[in-house]
């Protein structure tokens, strides 16, 4: 009972405390209000924390949060419940203190979340730029935006939180371009820039530099489109004007480019540059005249501009004005301390006129400058091969190939070379190193289907002839040379197959017609034969190919037709008339049969053949004593003769004739 007792009195005493101390403040305010009305409205939020702070530290309740005390950038502001701190990249900042009921703040802490460090962070140095890279990098910001609310700051009391204040991250344009420029990885670049392009319609800079990095990555058509925009907010801009210019160039739209860079010249009729890109303009468009009007230009507002001579020398030579090219390159030769563009150019151009002696003398020049050169050595070979020079032309081929030994084209050149000379294995080397190189090198490919079908290695000129048909499904040599090779490998199903494509590609060529149909007889596919062989030029041998078929196939008038032309070919041999004899015995005519038999013996007495056949004919008019006779002379010159039989039958018909 003592004890309750105590505890009540102990109860009352702070119950009375309570109530002093708030009829303190109650008295406080009131003299507060009475005296100074114009801040009663703060005071308010004073009396507030009043409450508060009373109700944290006699009470124990949570203490309430009211403003985090910040140093940003060096000077001091408060974030107040409610708001938000605003940061973007250049800012740096450090919480000092968080205002709460804790007047002391030994519970409370300050923690900024999502920057992957720990604990409290008050009196931490932050930078902006950090948390601007880190949204950047992330994808945190959605399109458009151009500021995120992903951070925030955690006020806890002993790690219990109380209150949280926002971070607003402001993405300015200047951050896409620095954070572009940074990266090393062209699409990254690009995607920042196009934001930064975005986020800033005024802004040149950042579009040429886009328009830059597009140009790079030969991806014009983009970039036009930037320099386009570019010219839209500054339309004085010569800069962005020659570079969508070239922007057509490169995707073939030289007319755009004639129009920009002619308005261009008009505006500064003193822009060297402008003219020499009007030049290329129009030598886009094959209007050399024109071209050479403005390179002329060109020229005359900069004489020491040799790369524009260089061109405007070309411009001469497909003008055909070669006198005024010569000029030129000669021009730049004296004047220019790298005149090996121009030597390199005289060499081309003397060496299509085939005007060797200076060729040589120029390419000569070209090396001595650079004595490295694998392409004027090249070069210098074929003036060299032109003269009939073949040690010097395959010297200078070998200095190239040794100084240029993966360049496909020099090994080209050098095959090309040992052919001429017919060292076919050697030509065949190089160019095998070509197609290893480039395997879609249609040239190496068809030289080396040639060469083995020469050295008739079929099967080696059948794979590469494969290829080639593949490359040129339109062509029909390829097709007729296939063909052949499989022919030649007796693969006749191939080969006639290969035959007809080429035939169907519109090839008429008589010994490709007889190969085919020598192919169709080893086919046993006759009648195709006989087709083809009518197309070619009639020879003994396929004259009686054709006879014999048209006798098998009962059309006699055809097979004595072709007999005919075989005696009209060969009127002075027996197997001519013999055919004949024979086509005509078939059809039914045995007097036509005798007659063609009896002028076959004049020019050949010991066939049996001959003999036999006309036996036959002679028994079939009924002529016995006749054909009795014609069947011993076979006999005679071979006893094995397939009418041996008959001869004992005839004699009996003949004795039994005379009874």
């Amino acid at each position: 009972m003592q004890e309750n007792a105590g505890n009540k009195i102990e109860l009352n005493k702070k119950i009375m405390a309570g109530v002093i101390i708030v009829a303190v403040v109650i008295s406080l305010l009131a003299s507060w209000i009475y005296f100074c009305p114009t801040v009663f409205r703060t005071s308010i939020l004073y009396g507030q924390r009043v409450i508060n702070t009373f109700s944290y530290y006699v009470l124990k309740n949570k203490p309430h949060f009211y403003y985090l005390e910040i140093e940003k950038n060096g000077k001091d502001l408060r974030v107040e419940a409610g708001d938000a701190l605003e940061i973007n990249y250049r800012d740096e900042f450090v919480i000092k203190s968080v205002a709460s009921d804790d007047l002391g703040g030994e519970f409370v802490s300050a923690t900024i979340d999502g920057t992957g460090k720990a604990g409290n962070h008050i009196g931490v140095l932050f930078r902006g730029i950090e948390f601007v890279n880190h949204i950047m990098q992330s994808g945190m910001l959605a399109k458009d935006a151009q500021a995120v609310n992903v951070y925030k700051v955690t006020i806890a009391y002993q790690k219990e939180k109380i209150d949280t204040v926002p971070i607003r991250v402001k993405i300015l344009p200047q951050d896409w371009l620095r954070v572009a420029k940074e990266s090393g990885d062209v699409g990254v670049q690009i995607e920042y820039l196009k934001k930064a392009v975005a986020q800033n319609t005024g802004d040149v800079g950042v579009r040429k530099l886009l328009a830059s990095i597009y140009l790079r990555q030969n991806r014009a058509e983009e970039a036009a489109l930037l320099y386009a925009d570019v010219l839209r907010i500054k339309p004085d801009d010569t800069a962005a004007a020659k570079e969508l210019a070239r922007c057509h160039l490169k995707v073939n739209r030289a007319d755009q480019a004639v129009e920009i860079l002619s308005n261009l010249v008009r505006q500064q009729p003193q822009d060297a540059e402008a003219y020499a890109m009007l030049g290329l303009a129009f030598s886009h468009q094959k209007l050399w005249n024109k071209a050479i009007e403005s390179y002329v230009q060109a020229v005359g507002l900069d004489p020491e501009n040799h790369p524009v001579r260089l061109r405007l020398a070309e411009a001469y030579e497909k003008a055909d004005k070669a006198g005024a090219a010569t000029e030129q390159y000669q021009y730049i030769t004296t004047h220019s301390q790298d005149a090996a563009p121009a030597w390199r150019a005289l060499g081309d151009s003397y060496l299509r006129k085939k005007n060797y002696d200076r060729a040589i003398e120029s390419y000569t020049q070209v090396i001595k400058s650079n004595p490295k050169d694998a392409a004027a050595y090249a070069n210098l070979a074929t003036a060299y091969g032109g003269q009939g020079n073949a040690k010097e032309e395959m010297a200078n081929l070998q200095k190239a190939v040794a100084l240029m030994p993966d360049e496909p084209i020099i090994h080209f050149n050098l095959a090309a070379a040992y052919e001429r000379r017919k060292k076919t294995d050697e030509a065949i080397k190089e160019y095998s190193y070509v197609l290893k190189k480039n395997p879609d090198d249609a040239d190496a490919l068809e030289r080396l289907a040639d060469l083995t079908f020469k050295n008739k290695k079929y099967d080696q000129a059948a794979k590469y002839y494969e290829k080639l048909v593949r490359k040129y499904p339109h062509k029909a040599d390829g097709f007729a040379k296939l063909g052949f090779a499989y022919g030649e490998m007796r693969q006749y199903a191939l080969s006639a197959e290969n035959y007809e494509k080429a035939i169907k590609l519109g090839a008429k060529d008589q010994t490709m017609y007889n190969n085919l149909a020598y192919t169709y007889t080893k086919l046993g596919r006759e009648k195709e034969a006989v087709k083809y062989y009518e197309k070619t030029t009639p020879t003994q041998q396929t004259l009686g190919m054709m006879g014999s078929y048209y006798i098998r196939d009962k059309k006699y008038a055809q097979a004595i037709k072709y007999y005919q032309k075989m005696v009209k070919l060969e009127p002075k041999k027996a197997s001519s008339y013999a055919g004949l004899g024979y086509a005509y015995l078939a059809s039914g005519n045995p007097d036509k049969a005798i007659e063609n038999y009896l002028k076959a013996l004049k020019y050949d007495r010991e066939d049996d053949e001959i003999y036999a056949n006309l036996g036959d004919a002679y028994e079939k008019k009924g002529l016995y004593s006749e054909a009795l006779k014609a069947y011993k002379s076979a006999y005679e010159i071979n006893p094995e003769t397939r009418v041996g039989g008959k001869i004992p039958r005839l004699r009996i018909q003949l004795m039994q004739k005379k009874n």
